[in-house]
């Protein structure tokens, strides 16, 4: 009989402490904590332009002689070997050798990107530095870039910032780490949560990596009841506040017995549903602190530029503002 061809996760690499630190924790919770990973694992390394670096002409415009583009060329080579060379041996410290090794010249972002392409990977990961949003704006960021363009499922892992003596919530136990789906009855949650279900609870992943919680976001019935503005309740019928809450929390009660139907479907127990009141925004951040969540996975709606600053978008305050690593899945692309 053959066997299932494995699932391809791409992840960027390069010489940041964020970078290492998102490796090593991908093969902590996807490789070295079962002795039968369902993934294959790629390691790419984006080795800069020379171009970039010589000149003070701007990015792209060489002012030096010929021989300085050699030697920085030659110096960003032995860089990309060393970054390669590291990460090799953080795999072979966590026994995962079936992995390969590439690197690629140009702009982290583009190259990354390309990489899914290349190797059909299900997902992509990469560390987040952690920046506001005006060094974003500034310096650009190759997670919110790819997040948004790269053609599969993203997963950015956060390196948390602790005091001293401290550890993150989600480290400070030996028990099965958390993680935490935000549901809703959009396509796209649904999508989410069978993605996640299909890579990380499936049947060869025995027993599961993660403990499980589903959690709805009930909007409060405020936001419904007053055409002046979001919060500002009029109650101009007697009621109708109360009417309102019950559909909501009849809705909620849907989505719960749609996603255990769909767990069940699959065969995964051992899920825990939880419905909390408010914006999905807030309510999940604070569920990953009071969950002490490892991963949260929220659905993507694909929005574009103008739409995510217009309507807002869940995945996107998320990715800035859980303090846990995040997976946003991606819808399927239309055939």
């Amino acid at each position: 009989m053959a066997t299932e061809e494995k699932q391809v996760i791409v992840i960027g690499v390069d010489d940041s402490e964020y970078a290492t630190y998102a490796l090593e924790w991908t093969l902590d919770h996807f490789f070295s904590s079962t002795p039968n990973p369902p993934f294959k694992l790629v390691v790419v390394y984006a080795k800069p332009f020379p171009d970039v670096f010589v000149g003070v002409g701007g990015p792209g415009m060489i002012v030096g002689s010929a021989g300085s583009y050699q030697f920085l060329n030659e110096d960003l080579k032995k860089k990309a070997a060393l970054v390669i060379a590291t990460a090799r041996g953080i795999c072979e410290s966590k026994s995962v050798n079936d992995v390969k090794y590439e690197v690629d010249e140009g702009d982290a972002r583009y190259v990354l990107c390309q990489a899914v392409e290349k190797h059909n990977a299900s997902m992509l990961v990469v560390g987040s530095h952690g920046y506001g949003a005006l060094k974003r704006a500034f310096l650009g960021s190759v997670s919110d870039y790819c997040a948004h363009q790269a053609s599969c499922t993203v997963m950015i892992v956060k390196k948390l910032k602790t005091k001293e003596g401290t550890t993150p919530m989600a480290a400070a136990t030996t028990k099965k780490p958390v993680m935490l789906i935000g549901i809703d009855d959009s396509e796209y949650a649904i999508g989410a949560l069978e993605w996640t279900l299909n890579h990380f609870f499936s049947s060869t992943i025995n027993p599961p990596l993660f403990k499980l919680i589903l959690l709805h976001a009930k909007p409060i019935p405020e936001i419904y009841l007053d055409i002046s503005g979001p919060g500002m309740f009029m109650g101009s019928a007697p009621g109708l506040y109360q009417v309102l809450d019950q559909n909501l929390k009849k809705k909620a009660g849907r989505i719960m017995e749609k996603a255990k139907e769909i767990c069940a479907s699959r065969s995964v127990r051992n899920v825990e549903f939880v419905v909390e009141e408010g914006d999905a925004r807030n309510v999940l951040c604070e569920g990953v602190n009071k969950y002490g969540a490892s991963m949260l996975v929220v659905g993507s709606h694909g929005y574009g530029a103008i739409k995510r600053a217009l309507l807002g978008s869940v995945s996107d305050y998320c990715a800035h503002h859980a303090q846990c690593t995040i997976t946003i899945v991606k819808p399927k692309p239309n055939t």
